[in-house]
Parts: structure tokens; C-alpha cells; sequence
């Protein structure tokens, strides 16, 4: 991945493991959303704080699509200026972890 992908695609990046998982987020541009798949929630909140993103997902991609009340929008040079009713989401990275 070496663009941001503005458009409905949820791009699977497999890592071996969570730190490297925010060191490959952290690597790069700020992204629109991170989506994270654990069943451990500290995991998940470990990556929720040490992340940045316009929007962020624990083991669901559909909610900014199904609820307008939630804001939908980027950080730094990452998609558009925060409103809940601008245009349908992208998705962001999607990283499964154990």
C-alpha cells in the first residue's frame, strides 16, 4: 500500500504481531479509519492509543455507514472535514489479531 485508497476497499494487511501492526500504521500517513479484529480488548485498546486516524473501528467496519449520527471524516491530510452527512465512507486497514 503506497496511497491512501479513497473508495470502498478494505485492504487485509496480515502482521505478526500487534506491535508491528502500529508500527506499520504509524509508518505511514495518518489513515481515514483503522479497523482492528481481536478478541482481546486490551489489544484492541493498546492500539487505539498508540494510533492516530480519522475513524476507529473494534471488530465492526458497517457502523459509520449505518449510523449518521457518528462523524465521519479524516485527520491531518487524511479525507475530508469531519460531518456525519458529507459523502459515504471509505474503509480504512483492517488488521486481524490474535
Amino acid at each position: 500500500m503506497q496511497e491512501e485508497i479513497f473508495g470502498p476497499v478494505l485492504p487485509i494487511v496480515t502482521v505478526p504481531n500487534v506491535d508491528e501492526a502500529i508500527a506499520f500504521i504509524n509508518s505511514r500517513e495518518r489513515p481515514l479509519a483503522v479497523y482492528v479484529f481481536a478478541s482481546n480488548s486490551k489489544l484492541v485498546r493498546r492500539v487505539l492509543e498508540r494510533t492516530s486516524s480519522g475513524g476507529f473501528g473494534a471488530n465492526d467496519t458497517i457502523m459509520q455507514m449505518t449510523l449518521i449520527s457518528l462523524p465521519f471524516g479524516g485527520i491531518g491530510t487524511s479525507g475530508l472535514p469531519a460531518n456525519p452527512c458529507s459523502l459515504p465512507p471509505s474503509l480504512g486497514c483492517a488488521l486481524f489479531l490474535g
